[in-house]
Order: structure tokens, then sequence, then C-alpha cells
């Protein structure tokens, strides 16, 4: 078989046969046109290449020379890509975006490795959390592990460190790594789940108007508990409201994460119950509103303010 049937071209913008001065040929035989001068200002291994004498392929003396590379034509190509500051590409899988990343640290491509990241964080974060992990403690992404392991709060805590719970990537990283991302999960699940356990936190203002704490029939009530409402200073709540907090205190146990407050089943529960009582009915759909925003806000708070552990 020929060396032209052997080989294909890339697609654009990597198929410029009139003017480039260099070919890198994939493993799997695809030759990526490119210019030695791109090369040269995103990767000093490439720089001091075309610095030596030329002892790469070429096979007549008017040819482009031909460097053969170890990597596919999939991963040649993303790479390639990020060295176009014009060019954008996406990755099938955080495999290939692995692959693109040695191959950047392989080659020291410091700008690309730094434009990849935030590449793939855009792309992945949404729907891969754990994966994203892995990658950050793999490349030393402190910041970006950081921020993946924030979105994995969105997962329940049982999920996360069960048995077969694995995930792409998980195999790269060390056991370390891994329990710093359940320590983190643990972590913030206890200051998130300790908001709702004393509401000394919450600003009094003459506007907060909140039939959880100010319902007559409360007083009467056998089972109602005390808790510290902010300067209001202890305060008996509705049974309701009560069962509220402890139903979403476990929840955001599990799933320290604000959006949890807003699918609470509990939070719907807690209306149901309080339209039975006749001053609570009037007031309770405002009251519960006003009070979750707040809720909301001081577990963001509270679960900022949680550390991932350093290496």
């Amino acid at each position: 078989m020929s060396e032209v049937e052997k080989t294909s071209t890339a697609n654009a913008p990597f198929d410029n046969l009139a003017n480039c001065d260099i070919i890198l040929r994939s493993a799997d035989g695809v030759n990526f046109h490119v210019f030695k001068l791109i090369l040269s200002l995103v990767s000093p291994v490439f720089q001091g290449m075309f610095m030596l004498p030329q002892g790469i392929s070429q096979p007549d003396a008017s040819s482009v020379p031909v460097v053969p590379m170890a990597e596919s034509s999939t991963t040649l190509e993303s790479l390639l890509l990020l060295c176009y500051p014009a060019a954008t590409p996406t990755f099938d899988s955080l495999d290939d975006v692995k692959a693109v990343l040695e191959a950047a640290r392989k080659y020291v491509m410091i700008t690309v490795l730094g434009r990849a990241k935030d590449l793939v964080f855009a792309q992945f974060l949404p729907t891969d959390s754990l994966g994203l992990y892995a990658l950050s403690c793999m490349f030393g992404w402190q910041q970006h592990a950081r921020m993946a392991a924030i979105r994995t709060l969105e997962i329940n805590l049982k999920d996360l460190g069960r048995p077969g719970g694995e995930f792409a990537g998980m195999r790269d990283i060390s056991a370390f790594d891994y329990h710093k991302l359940l320590v983190y999960h643990y972590e913030c699940g206890i200051a998130a789940q300790a908001v709702g356990e004393s509401l000394s936190w919450l600003k009094w203002s003459s506007n907060l108007e909140i039939c959880m704490w100010k319902c007559g029939s409360v007083r009467g009530c056998k089972s109602a508990r005390m808790l510290h409402i902010g300067k209001l200073g202890e305060q008996l709540i509705t049974p309701w409201f009560d069962e509220y907090l402890v139903s979403s205190g476990k929840e955001l146990y599990a799933r320290p994460c604000d959006s949890i407050l807003s699918e609470s089943a509990a939070y719907n529960g807690a209306i149901n119950k309080a339209l039975a009582c006749s001053y609570c009915r009037g007031m309770v759909v405002d009251s519960m509103d006003k009070f979750r925003t707040l809720y909301v806000a001081q577990v963001k708070k509270m679960v900022a303010n949680v550390r991932l552990r350093a290496d």
C-alpha cells in the first residue's frame, strides 16, 4: 500500500497544504498541516525541535517535513485547536480531555493547559462534577478542584460513598484525594444542617411578620419548642415549622446545596399543615417564602466557609 493510501488530511484549519511549513502526522495516519511559528510560540519542546538539524521524515527535497506523533488524530486535533486563539474545541468525553491534557503537559504547553482548563469546566461541570474533581486533582488545579467539589454537594452523601459508586477518573487519583472529597461533603452537610438548628443568625426587621413564632395558638401547644430567633431571643415555634426545620436539615446534611431547599418536599408539607391553623393560614405562604429566601442565603454562606483540604 502506498504512503498516500495510508494517510489522510486533517479537517480545517489543518488542511492548508499550500502554505504550511510542517506536517504533524498522528498515530492513526492523519496529516495536520501547521506552522512552526505557532507551535514554537506555545511549546518550548517544539521550539527546540525546530532549532535542531532536521532529522524528521522528508520524502523529497521539495516536500514539507513530516513529524510522526504518538497521539491519535482526535487528541492532536483538539490539542492544535487549543493553540489557535480563534478556535474552540469541544470534547466527547473526559477521557478525551485527559489525553489532550497529557499531551499538552508532555509538550510543555502552559497556555494551552490554562485555556483547556476553563473550556473543560464550562463544558462538563453541569454533568460530571466528580470526573472534573478527579481531573483537577490529577493536574494540580486546586481552585478548580474546589469548584468541582462544590458541585458534588448536589449528590447525596450516601451515594457518593457507597460501594460501587465509581466515577470517571477515580482510578487516576489517590485515596487521599477521594477522602478529601468525602470529608468536604460531610463537613458541608454538618454546616448546612446547623443553620436550621438555631435561627440566631436571622436578622429581624419590622416588616418581617412571620407566623411561625407569632401564632397565638402555639402557647397552648405542649409539643411547641423554644428556638433562638435573632435579636428576638427565645421564641416558641409552631410544630409544623419545627418539623420543617428538622426535615430540611436532614436533607441538607445529605445534599448540602441551597437548591435542595427549593426542591424540598418538606416545604409544601409544612404549608399544608399550617393551613389547618386559623391564624397561620392567612400568612403562611408569604411567611415561608420570606423565610426560605433568608434560609437559602445563610446555607450558602455557611457552606462557603467550609474549605476543601489542601494537599
